[in-house]
């Protein structure tokens, strides 16, 4: 059953901690995305999805690869005794170890007022900005740019007021945002246009979206590879420091059957 209404108890997913526990309550609050559970009146098996993003909890005997597979290719977030159920489901499975930094205001570098002055929230109005902002990244995905997939779109990432963008003249040089938005974390995404990078923009911007998070009562949080030297160093430079390691799998496409 896949349903996009209120999740089952919360228990599940409680206390809400940094990382993957917040993907539930930014379903609820972006109402993008959804839920599958074996039995709505009795969970035994849940996996919540939005985006790129799948976390399962529960017992994996309750879940059948037929079911699992329609989900398609994105990163799971899932305890070992899932791993053999999402081996007999993809063709693919990916390991990769990333690294959960929280927010600590411990001592950043500072960014110049001038380039403060470029951020800015984003709007409804700044959908067709987006657009170019994401036909300008290095991959050039064709659809929506890779922070905005767990809103739903760019216009739904402009208005959701958990985004900052730089702006240099008619460009969005830099964006950063909720990647997701729980009850009491937020876990940013930042990006720049390649042509605009080393001017400390993507700093600005997450200066500016971590000042913003405390005025919603939310800890800020950085989810970064730890192969990523250069995602890390900015988390660093913006006052995170590492809170765990943990490991993510990269799963699909389905196995035919």
């Amino acid at each position: 059953m896949l349903l996009t209404a209120a999740l089952p108890s919360t228990d599940w997913f409680s206390p809400e901690r940094p990382g993957a526990t917040v993907l539930p309550a930014h379903v609820q609050r972006s109402s993008h995305g959804g839920w599958w559970a074996d039995d709505p009146s009795d969970v035994r098996a849940l996996l919540v999805h939005c985006g790129p993003e799948r976390l399962l909890a529960g017992d994996p005997s309750r879940l059948e690869p037929g079911i699992l597979g329609r989900f398609g290719r994105g990163q799971f977030h899932a305890p070992d005794r899932f791993l053999p159920l999402l081996g007999r489901t993809f063709t693919h499975l990916t390991p990769w170890v990333r690294v959960l930094h929280v927010y600590v205001e411990q001592p950043r570098r500072r960014v110049s007022p001038h380039t403060a002055a470029w951020v800015r929230p984003l709007r409804p109005g700044d959908e067709t900005l987006l657009d170019r902002f994401a036909s300008r990244g290095v991959l050039a995905p064709d659809g929506p740019h890779w922070t905005a997939r767990t809103w739903g779109g760019h216009g739904a990432v402009a208005a959701s007021g958990f985004a900052w963008g730089a702006f240099l003249g008619p460009y969005l040089a830099a964006v950063a945002c909720g990647y997701l938005v729980g009850r009491e974390h937020i876990d940013l995404a930042v990006a720049t246009d390649p042509a605009f990078r080393r001017l400390d923009l993507a700093l600005a911007c997450i200066q500016a979206a971590t000042a913003a998070a405390h005025t919603h009562g939310l800890v800020p949080t950085w989810s970064a590879p730890d192969s990523n030297h250069a995602s890390r160093a900015l988390a660093a430079a913006a006052g995170f420091r590492p809170l765990r390691r943990e490991v993510v799998y990269w799963a699909g496409p389905a196995l035919t059957r």
